[in-house]
């Protein structure tokens, strides 16, 4: 493999993992947004995603039925956790409820550990075949998949923000909860309707790479950080932001294992992460 191979190769390799950091980053936006609160548990919905959808391809369930069944179990997972566990601490202090959050991560993360175990657990490749060479990189069909979905997500949600009613309630919501509610509109359903669809596009992001490598248990805890990057580089309530950070930060991570160490990758991100934050606190997409 020449030198442009090895570079097309790195390219592939950090918008796949871009794509990843993306949705997770993204779905964290959208709880955030509503209610104004990083849920620290969305590494723990990235693994069940995966888990689950690989449980159920393994007991003979079809591919595209698994796909949906595992995104519904996520959504429901992440409303019942609002229900019980967020809405009645909605007058607690932040400070509480991120300690809230970072306690339903631990408690997720001991319950997959009970489902599946401590073995890692694989995926089939959602289509077969051999993979398409580009100037002498092989690009995997899989990661035509993990882009197709992200665009897709990506698209969904620009239409619901701004197309539908109930995104245009949402944005409401993000905007002024007080001055929303004063218009007729129900902030409790809105913030339950955004964890349970941040909660499944968290679990979409596990699904989609799940193919490409062995999950367990502990499996969501850097994809989980390395979401909160992109979101804090993009700015916490910017989506586009987070989604251009998110594929940043892949083709950073990539290029510096490609080309210097994987020792070094998570130094430079970090690194990226506090120049920013230095010079651009809210992030570089967010508004004054």
């Amino acid at each position: 493999m020449n030198d442009i191979s090895q570079l097309i190769q790195f390219l592939f390799s950090g918008i796949t993992v871009g794509s990843v950091y993306a949705l997770i980053a993204v779905s964290l936006v959208i709880v955030y947004k509503v209610s104004q609160l990083i849920c620290f548990a969305q590494g723990e919905f990235f693994v069940f995603g995966a888990l689950t959808m690989t449980t159920l391809v393994s007991k003979g369930v079809p591919v595209p039925l698994a796909f949906f069944l595992s995104i519904i179990i996520a959504m429901a997972l992440g409303a019942l956790i609002q229900q019980v566990l967020i809405r009645p601490m909605k007058n607690t202090s932040v400070g509480a409820l991120i300690v809230m959050t970072i306690a339903i991560s631990l408690a997720l993360r001991g319950l997959a550990l009970l489902i599946w175990g401590r073995e890692s657990h694989i995926l089939p490749p959602f289509s077969r075949g051999e993979p398409i060479q580009v100037l002498g990189a092989a690009l995997q069909l899989q990661i035509l998949w993990i882009v197709g979905i992200t665009a897709v997500v990506l698209f969904l949600i620009w239409f619901f923000f701004e197309k539908t009613p109930a995104g245009i309630a949402m944005r409401a919501c993000a905007e002024n909860p007080y001055g929303a509610s004063l218009m007729g509109i129900n902030t409790q359903k809105t913030t339950l309707f955004a964890w349970a669809w941040g909660s499944g596009i968290g679990a979409l992001a596990g699904m989609a790479v799940a193919p490409m490598l062995f999950t367990q248990y502990t499996s969501g805890i850097m994809p989980m950080v390395k979401g909160f990057i992109a979101m804090s580089i993009g700015g916490l309530g910017s989506i586009v932001g987070s989604v251009i950070a998110g594929l940043l930060l892949g083709l950073v991570e990539s290029y510096t294992i490609g080309l210097i160490s994987s020792k070094f990758s998570d130094t430079i991100v970090f690194a990226l992460l506090m120049a920013v934050l230095v010079f651009r606190p809210n992030g570089l997409f967010s508004r004054s």
